[in-house]
């Protein structure tokens, strides 16, 4: 067995490297203001009576195929499917078409192995919901820190929810602080899964709220966790989206140890809305029930 926990840990060390000097929270909040660049999301009409997309025309008494409109087709078919792939790669290799399974009491209970029961053979001991409940502590070894509280609600039919709260602080000298919150909520669907992992994605909210006002927009969330052989685990998430008229991307990666109902992390976050572009290492314990 390949020493796994090592492994993250020597990942974790690499991303941490990039974390140097951030700008500041004054830039995060001025970045709401500008045109929003990159997210309004454009709507085609599928007009198939039309004869500017008809692919078999008969205007002149003969059948002609139209050759833009089959590429077009084409295209759109090939997209679709390279777009699709960060689900059903995940799906394939982890054999997942659509069985059902429940929560163990939590992660590695009673000699289990991870988070789930695939297909059981009895039911009376398993839960049908999972709640997890967290916080951590983050810091730039700069200027900035940021404490994040974050729920997560799983359930056997694949739905959840998955909410989090960061407030950041900058010292600014002199006894003087900037500070801001930032947040999400999303619906969540969990689209692949084992014993040994799972991964999920969903839909939601940002926003961001201070003494200068506050503001919201949308959010897209990926992510997923893989259940190591000892009690450990690594976890990554990808939300992107935007709060008012800045665009929003945070990548974390983190590894796990499990104490029974306990999980004690370390890892990286990185934070950029428009100009602010921040990165943290962090550190936080997850009860889950």
């Amino acid at each position: 067995m390949l020493h796994k926990e090592w492994v993250a840990l020597v990942l974790l060390n690499c991303l941490a490297a990039r974390v140097s000097a951030q700008d500041t929270i004054g830039d995060a909040r001025h970045s709401m203001d500008g045109p929003r660049a990159g997210h309004r999301l454009s709507r085609i009409a599928d007009d198939r009576h039309s004869n500017d997309y008809d692919i078999w025309h008969d205007d002149d008494g003969t059948l002609e195929y139209d050759f833009d409109a089959w590429a077009s087709e084409i295209c759109a078919y090939v997209a679709f499917t390279v777009l699709s792939l960060p689900i059903t790669i995940p799906q394939h290799y982890m054999e997942d078409d659509g069985q059902v399974a429940y929560f163990t009491k939590y992660p590695f209970a009673d000699q289990q192995f991870g988070n789930l029961i695939i297909e059981p053979l009895w039911q009376p001991d398993l839960k049908t919901s999972r709640l997890r409940l967290g916080t951590q502590y983050g810091d730039n070894l700069d200027r900035q820190q940021k404490i994040t509280t974050r729920l997560q609600f799983d359930t056997s039919k694949r739905y959840g929810l998955d909410a989090s709260f960061d407030y950041l602080r900058e010292q600014q000298g002199l006894g003087a602080h900037d500070q801001t919150w930032l947040g999400d909520i999303n619906l969540t669907w969990r689209f692949a899964q084992s014993t040994q992992a799972e991964f999920r994605t969903g839909l939601g909210y940002n926003w961001q709220s201070d003494s200068g006002g506050s503001d919201g927009g949308f959010n897209f969330t990926y992510g997923g966790t893989f259940y190591l052989d000892h009690p450990g685990a690594v976890d990554f998430d990808l939300d992107l989206g935007w709060i008012g008229d800045a665009n929003l991307t945070r990548i974390t990666t983190s590894y796990s140890r499990y104490f029974h109902r306990a999980r004690v992390t370390i890892g990286y976050e990185h934070l950029r809305l428009r100009s602010f572009d921040a990165n943290y290492l962090i550190a936080g314990m997850t009860i889950h029930y």
